[in-house]
């Protein structure tokens, strides 16, 4: 009834000629439409925008000066928002959404850049299949010409709809965009969850900003996507050659264990075993991460590892978290987090200046910390942990967290700050196992 009001009302709309019934009959449509919107009405809702097209075809500017009081274009964050808590997506809200085609992509890109749950991203991309080929081209067009904002946000949902363009045109975008959107657009792949998205990650290696690069790395193994083992090998091999530093040899070498890849073993006891007269040959930080990778690849090394290697049982216990299928969230832990009893002094430094904070939760991959003070330090910085005499020091991507609160996750650092780190976090699961962090949220913490 109230779709058939509407369409009646713009098709006298579009043929009056008096303006003072032109004035009475906008107003009536306009409020005809609002009440659309507000009941969630969708097909009353599809026949405003039917109809509008009608009028902005007979009067253009009559049109012009209706939509903002309309306000379809508005409410279609309220309608995804909706739809995405809803069992099943309204059919006619598809039909509204394809009738708003530009602004409801937009809509939809810049909604998934904020999706926490899994299911969330899933309802997303089925939405956007829904809406067909029109939605896919001005996706493909955000991303060859939009601004970094508008473009990094179409990547997660067309690493599900259209991996092949995505790769075509990151590679242009990204050495436009600055590390902050480097880091945005590995997010958004991890997020997409494409059963080949370790293999997109892989192409993007070579020209992602190299603090973003071991965050790529992790992605890639916690994708469990072993198409993409053989390059891990090689990187697990390299070190510090061909510019990639020890952490990125590091990170290949966990990646490899997180997929399970029996390639690798060669190598991986390579790194455990290897010897210089009488001295182990690698350092011990990555001795104990090739050791945790062969114990996943095949659990037999288990005991042979603690027996010969030297390395202590306490050490490997803490460990590279393996990816989660089941879990809720777009956002997986990829290490353990443990509550310090007692909080850790840092500094945070960066070109705003340097801050103080205490940190009170940490892991492997990063931690969490309340500020001393209130100094601005942008999106990366160098973190100074005192411990006794000795520094761990690393370069951190800092998280938006509660106020006063900052989330930090490691990109680089040292492979003797790394153990120092990992001799924190075993000295305080020795003084409590209860510290571990297990209950998350799911929030982007590090």
């Amino acid at each position: 009834m109230l779709a058939t009001t509407i369409r009646k009302v713009g098709e006298h709309l579009s043929k009056e000629q008096d303006s003072e019934l032109q004035s009475m009959l906008s107003s009536a449509f306009v409020r005809l439409s609002q009440e659309a919107s507000s009941r969630r009405n969708y097909p009353a809702v599809s026949e405003v925008c039917e109809s509008m097209d009608g009028v902005a075809k007979a009067r253009p500017v009559l049109a012009s000066d209706m939509r903002p009081r309309i306000g379809v274009e508005n409410r279609l964050p309220e309608f995804i928002e909706e739809a995405l808590g809803s069992s099943e997506i309204p059919k006619d809200l598809i039909d509204v959404l394809r009738r708003t085609s530009q602004a409801a992509v937009e809509h939809l890109s810049d909604r998934f850049f904020r999706c926490m749950r899994r299911e969330e991203c899933d309802r997303m991309v089925d939405m956007v299949r829904e809406l067909g080929s029109p939605a896919l081209a001005q996706l493909r067009e955000m991303l060859r010409t939009g601004q970094p904002r508008q473009a990094s946000s179409t990547v997660g949902l067309l690493s599900r709809l259209d991996v092949g363009t995505m790769l075509e045109l990151l590679p242009v975008r990204l050495k436009e965009f600055n590390r902050f959107y480097h880091d945005v657009v590995v997010r958004q792949v991890a997020y997409g969850a494409a059963h080949d998205r370790g293999r997109s990650l892989l192409e993007l290696l070579e020209i992602i900003d190299p603090l973003v690069l071991p965050q790529a790395v992790d992605e890639i193994g916690m994708s469990g996507d072993r198409t993409a083992s053989e390059p891990l090998i090689v990187m697990a091999q390299v070190g510090e050659a061909e510019s990639r530093s020890p952490f990125v040899q590091l990170k290949a070498i966990e990646s490899l264990g997180r997929l399970r890849e029996p390639e690798a073993v060669p190598v991986l006891r390579q790194i455990v075993e290897a010897k210089k007269r009488w001295k182990w040959a690698h350092h011990r930080e990555l001795r104990i991460a090739a050791a945790q990778s062969l114990v996943k690849i095949d659990p037999r090394y288990g005991s042979q590892v603690v027996a010969d290697s030297g390395l202590e049982p306490a050490e490997l216990a803490i460990a590279p978290l393996d990816a989660a299928p089941a879990c809720p969230w777009v956002r997986q832990r990829r290490y353990e987090r443990i509550v310090l009893s007692r909080k850790v002094s840092a500094q945070l430094g960066s070109s705003w200046g340097k801050s103080s904070i205490m940190i009170r939760e940490l892991s492997l991959g990063g931690g969490m910390g309340t500020k001393e003070d209130n100094l601005r330090i942008g999106s990366e910085a160098n973190l100074d942990i005192s411990v006794g005499v000795r520094h761990i020091r690393a370069q951190v991507l800092l998280r938006r967290s509660r106020v006063n609160e900052v989330g930090f996750e490691i990109v680089n650092t040292d492979l003797e700050s790394r153990y120092r780190l990992r001799r924190i976090l075993v000295e305080a699961l020795q003084r409590g196992p209860e510290n571990k962090d297990i209950d998350w949220d799911g929030k982007r913490k590090a």
